[in-house]
């Protein structure tokens, strides 16, 4: 009996992670909408498991800031306000800006000439208003050639929400095209080997995507309606 417990463990943690992943993934591409309930018998059903995962996999969304408990409701998703995304972003801009200084210094120099390769790929598809393949590269990349292993775990553990926040913000108008340049400002200070220039890019671009989301969000949550009683009608 012990070894059969033991053979089980790591096969609901799969699971778990397999719940969890499916979970985040539908906030982030925004089939489960901030407000959303997390209904534990709909979801259980849904992703066809039991509700043991599904609720270890929903703590930890609540541990990764996607999701909330509220009385007598149970699981929601959170609905983002301006003051929980601007803290998100003051961090990654800090933690950015460092990336981006180290990457001057430190990107391989035959990687460097692929990234720009890669960058310019797309190009064209951006002039003509395709924005698919806008993304997070550049990012990533000079996020591995920093090197900084402690660094790379502090940003990992907000990379899901800021995946989440510039989904809502790659909504507006015109940003996509405007992060698009503030990467190229980016790419070609690290070519240069500029670390000021490009930690004083990095910065800027994060504040630019703050400031094109902010709009698009409650300053606060508004507290849900009180409920009235009905009127008993007089006999």
């Amino acid at each position: 009996m012990i070894v059969d417990n033991i053979s089980r463990k790591p096969q609901r943690s799969v699971l778990r992670t397999r719940v969890l992943a499916a979970l985040r993934d539908r906030i982030i591409n925004g089939d489960l909408a901030p407000g959303a309930n997390l209904g534990e018998v709909q979801l259980a059903a849904e992703l066809k498991v039991s509700r043991t995962p599904l609720r270890e996999a929903l703590h930890q969304l609540v541990e990764e800031g996607f999701a909330e408990y509220t009385p007598h409701c149970g699981a929601r998703v959170v609905k983002p306000t301006q003051d929980h995304v601007t803290d998100v972003f003051q961090i990654r801009e800090a933690l950015e800006g460092i990336s981006a200084r180290e990457a001057a210094r430190k990107f391989d120099p035959v990687r460097l000439v692929e990234v720009r390769r890669r960058f310019e790929e797309i190009r064209s598809a951006v002039a003509a208003g395709d924005y698919r393949d806008v993304g997070d590269f550049i990012h990533q990349e000079m996020l591995e050639a920093c090197r900084n292993v402690r660094l790379q775990r502090l940003i990992s553990v907000y990379m899901s929400q800021i995946h989440w926040f510039q989904d809502i913000a790659s909504g507006v108008p015109g940003q996509l095209r405007q992060a698009y340049r503030e990467d190229e400002s980016i790419l070609a200070a690290i070519e240069s080997r500029d670390g000021d220039w490009a930690e004083t890019a990095a910065r800027a671009h994060v504040r630019n995507t703050l400031q094109a989301l902010l709009p698009e969000l409650p300053t606060r949550e508004q507290p849900p309606a009180r409920r009235t009683r009905r009127a008993v009608p007089d006999e």
